[in-house]
């Protein structure tokens, strides 16, 4: 309804061309698809008009956008674009998930760091901190390139929030390799951590060909310990707010009549 709308996701890649062995997008949605440029501009024009404030652009990999466009523009350009695009002006965030590491360059940290619109907050799944794990996961990164290039997005925008996914569980992870995930989480503080506990999904490259072989009470002794260790860290986190005052968007006001209230 026109006016009553406050935030809305813009699809700006679809499918995905990556195909991690543990993710079904690939087969079930196909090969990675950007959108024209003409058209992502003019949706979140038509947004703008209708009085939306916050815009989430979006894809499987939402970094790699414009790959598949010879000479068009990538990530980085196209959130300059939307940012200056005349009749755009009313968007007063704009926030993009989820990224991949491996394709999370320089000119995407600079337009973020830039562009006052551009929300701070970056998704940026790690998955997995053993570098084994990562090599069976076929993310293309190691746990060490992971770390430098956070330490290099916090160097470049010092309050960025940065947020990551994790699967613990996965096929032949030892006890070793689950302890590197949990290394990594100590010592990196991010904000928000999404967990997840490994699951077959058929018609992956890990159905096919690893044994789904740690036991699901293992699976959840894993993704207590990294949940415990995350509520940690973000209270830790959230402390430095406290007696601050920040700015807030409401999303919508709610009427509710409780019993008891």
């Amino acid at each position: 309804e026109q006016g009553k709308l406050v935030s809305a996701h813009v699809p700006i890649v679809y499918g995905c061309s990556h195909a991690c062995t543990f993710c079904i997008i690939p087969s079930k949605r196909g090969g990675e698809r950007s959108r024209p440029v003409g058209d992502i501009v003019a949706e979140v024009r038509s947004l703008a008009r209708q009085g939306v404030k916050e815009i989430t652009l979006l894809g499987q990999i939402v970094d790699r956008y414009g790959k598949d466009i010879p000479d068009g523009p990538n990530l980085a350009a196209l959130l300059r674009l939307i940012h200056d695009a005349p009749g755009a002006e009313g968007i007063e965030r704009i926030r993009f998930l989820t990224s991949h590491p491996n394709y999370f360059g320089d000119d995407l940290i600079n337009a973020i760091a830039e562009l006052p619109r551009v929300m701070p907050h970056i998704e940026l799944p790690i998955q997995a901190g053993d570098n084994e794990v990562l090599s069976n996961m076929k993310r293309g990164y190691t746990q060490q390139e992971y770390r430098d290039l956070v330490a290099k997005i916090r160097q470049r925008i010092p309050d960025c929030s940065i947020a990551t996914d994790i699967i613990v569980g996965f096929p032949g992870e030892t006890e070793e390799q689950f302890m590197e995930t949990y290394r990594v989480l100590t010592d990196l503080k991010l904000d928000v951590a999404h967990l997840a506990r490994y699951s077959v999904r058929e018609g992956t490259v890990a159905a096919r060909r690893m044994e789904d072989d740690i036991t699901e009470e293992e699976k959840m002794r894993r993704f207590r310990l990294l949940e415990n260790l995350q509520e940690e860290v973000v209270a830790e986190i959230n402390k430095k707010y406290l007696g601050e005052t920040v700015e807030v968007l409401f999303e919508e006001k709610v009427k509710r009549r409780w019993k008891g209230r």
